[in-house]
C-alpha cells in the first residue's frame, strides 16, 4: 500500500466516477494574532494498491502535529483493499473536513496518515502577520 500524495486544501469532494476534485492546495497561513481559528480545510491523500494488497485491511491512523511535535488530533481506522489484477494498480482518495481548527501558537504544523510502513506528510506554516498588515489568509 502507498501513499502518493498528501495536501491541505480549500475544498475538495470525489466524484462517483472516483475522480478527486480539489480546489485552494495551500501550505501557508496568516493570522493577526494567537491562538488563531481555520474556519476549514481539507486534508486529502491518495492511496494506491497493488495486486499485492488485494483483499487486505491496512490499519490507518491521521495525525496532526504542533511545532513541538504534541499531537493535537489522532484518528484511527482501517482501509480494506480491492482485489487488483496482477501488473495493475488501483486508487482511492480519503478526505478529512476538518472545521474551526484551532492553532495556538505560530510555526509548522505537519498533517501525517501513516498506513503500515508508509508515510505521508502535508506540512502547514502558520504564520503571525507582520503588524499593520491588511491582508490576511
Amino acid at each position: 500500500m502507498k501513499i502518493p500524495m498528501a495536501i491541505l486544501a480549500d475544498e475538495a469532494n470525489v466524484s462517483q466516477e472516483g475522480k478527486l476534485n480539489v480546489m485552494g492546495i495551500f501550505d501557508r497561513i496568516t493570522a493577526a494574532a494567537f491562538p488563531v481559528v481555520h474556519p476549514k480545510l481539507i486534508f486529502a491523500f491518495r492511496v494506491q494498491a497493488d495486486a499485492a494488497d488485494g483483499g487486505r485491511t491496512f490499519p490507518v491512523e491521521i495525525t496532526m502535529e504542533a511545532p513541538d511535535g504534541t499531537v493535537i488530533f489522532d484518528a484511527n481506522g482501517e482501509i480494506g483493499a480491492p482485489l487488483v489484477p496482477a501488473g495493475e494498480f488501483t486508487t482511492f482518495n480519503q478526505l478529512f473536513n476538518l472545521v474551526g481548527l484551532q492553532f495556538p501558537v505560530a510555526g509548522v504544523y505537519r498533517f501525517i496518515v501513516r498506513i503500515e510502513n508508509e508515510v505521508r506528510e502535508a506540512p502547514l506554516i502558520v504564520e503571525a502577520a507582520p503588524v499593520g498588515d491588511p491582508t490576511l489568509n
